[in-house]
């Protein structure tokens, strides 16, 4: 009887203990700014996400222009390390269209795309993904392992960054060029 009697003061102590505590106020928490903020949250389907899913979207319709309301007009753009306006970005789009046949961003595999908003306020949107295309001059298939960033404010493009080898592109630049 002891027994049951020291169990069941057990089990009564264990749910109590597990009852939420009223007015309790929510930590704070503050951002760790040690080195930078740069601790965030990721999230696929965020509005960065998607405009960003949406860019590629029309970069692979040659409709590039259609997301120029996306980009700032003073935006620090670049691709590897050269620096171009916005007007040169919407026209290097159109300008891979001149080069290349069926361009795509996910051929190989789906292309990954995700925004992290990290605590120090700054929101972006990442890509990693093998671009392809087919040289209009040199027939030759293309794949180019490409990651890009863009940094938003106010849905707007404000800093954007493409990483990728631009031999393969070169080539067939070149080879347009005979």
């Amino acid at each position: 009887m002891k027994q049951i009697s020291y169990l069941l003061t057990f089990i009564l102590l264990t749910l109590m203990s597990c009852q939420p505590v009223e007015n309790q106020e929510a930590a704070v928490v503050t951002p760790n700014m040690e080195f930078g903020g740069w601790s965030g949250t990721a999230d696929d389907h965020s509005k960065e996400a998607l405009l960003t899913r949406e860019l590629m979207e029309k970069y692979i319709a040659n409709k590039f222009d259609d997301v120029a309301y996306m980009m700032s007009e003073d935006g620090n753009f670049f691709f590897n390390t050269d620096q171009v306006t916005k007007a040169e970005w919407l026209g290097a789009a159109s300008g891979h269209h001149s080069l290349f046949a069926n361009i795509s961003n996910n051929k190989i595999q789906p292309a990954n795309v995700t925004s992290a908003t990290f605590e120090n306020g700054s929101v972006w949107s990442m890509a990693w993904f093998v671009w392809t295309g087919t040289g209009k001059i040199t027939g030759t298939e293309v794949q180019i392992n490409v990651h890009h960033a863009f940094r938003f404010e106010d849905e707007k493009i404000v800093d954007a960054y493409h990483f990728f080898d631009p031999t393969l592109l070169n080539n067939e630049m070149l080879a347009s060029s005979k």
